[in-house]
């Protein structure tokens, strides 16, 4: 059986950790006891293939017979994954339009999504006219009352996005520039940017500070979670990262030491109204004055040679990067 590189990986992390128990006899019964956790996933992992099979058929010029074919099924299981499915999916979105009407019933948004509810049952023309109900809701509804409700309704509305998105009915999104930042790099910090967005594990991006006479620049950075298709407050930071921003942040202290007027530090907003586990970011701050100073470059330049190392210079980086190349 093929497995898929992710899949291998996670079950991999999972076997050394349990090799990893000093007790022999605990780690004894925590095979036992992994093995037959493994084979209660196996009914849950049915689920969730039947639901993707259905998803499958969501997608732009998919049919039935096309998703049977691709994923090497019968007609049948992919009928009754999306008999079993659909329903669900379209009571949520009626659900959703309820729950916005109940805090906001005189929006003009409301009143359209209502009117292509109650004359069709195509879930992506759905999902996408009551998934720009979310920020109506999401302005209006109270989070004082049932948490639990109000985070139900949440997911909901990410599930809605989720499938206007899954049948292409929403505009794509465009491609980001280099340096993979949502934010663009001012040209002089352009090969910078893109040096920390080589680096596994996070996503960056740098900005310059001109507010007053001591020009700075700075570089941002978040770690990414160690499974891309979960938040990281549920599977935690990716290790990679982990291990680049320590990097990094030691990377500073030596020019610290060395009397150079660059700093590292922390920051994060308030995680509970954003996304706990998502929040906190790392920066650095250096200095475009003086001759103490660091020129983003040099900085760049001193990333990929501490990094790879250098003749006479020990490599101090875990991975092999394949580094961008500074543009004339």
């Amino acid at each position: 059986m093929n497995q898929d590189p992710a899949s291998s990986e996670l079950l991999e992390r999972l076997v050394r950790s349990v090799a990893a128990i000093p007790d022999p006899i605990k780690r004894a019964r925590e095979c036992v006891a992994v093995g037959e956790e493994l084979r209660t996933v196996q009914g849950r992992l049915a689920q969730v293939r039947r639901q993707a099979i259905y998803e499958a058929t969501l997608r732009p010029g998919a049919t039935g017979r096309s998703v049977a074919e691709e994923l090497g099924v019968s007609a049948k299981t992919v009928s009754l994954a999306s008999s079993e499915f659909r329903r669900r999916d379209i009571d949520l979105l009626h659900d959703l339009v309820e729950a916005t009407e109940s805090v906001a019933p005189d929006s003009p948004e409301l009143l359209h999504a209502k009117a292509v509810v109650a004359s069709s049952t195509n879930v992506g023309v759905l999902s996408h006219v009551v998934a720009e109900l979310d920020s109506v809701w999401i302005l209006a509804a109270s989070i004082d009352g049932d948490s639990d409700s109000w985070e139900e309704l949440y997911q909901g509305f990410k599930r809605a996005k989720y499938l206007s998105k899954l049948a292409s009915i929403e505009p794509p999104t465009p491609p980001k520039p280099d340096g993979s930042s949502e934010f663009g790099a001012p040209p002089r910090l352009q090969w910078l940017s893109e040096v920390l967005n080589a680096m596994p594990g996070i996503g960056g991006w740098a900005s310059m500070d001109t507010r007053d006479d001591d020009h700075k620049w700075e570089l941002w950075w978040s770690i990414e979670s160690a499974d891309a298709n979960l938040e990281v407050a549920d599977v935690g930071p990716s290790p990679e990262g982990w291990l680049v921003s320590e990097w990094l942040v030691w990377l500073v202290r030596d020019y610290r030491i060395a009397g150079r007027l660059i700093e590292s530090s922390v920051t994060a907003p308030p995680p509970m109204i954003n996304e706990p586990g998502a929040m906190m970011t790392f920066y650095i701050t250096a200095s475009l004055a003086g001759p103490d100073s660091v020129d983003p470059d040099e900085f760049a330049q001193s990333i990929i040679n501490v990094w790879d190392g250098r003749p006479g210079s020990p490599r101090t980086g875990y991975f092999d990067i394949d580094w961008p190349g500074k543009r004339s």
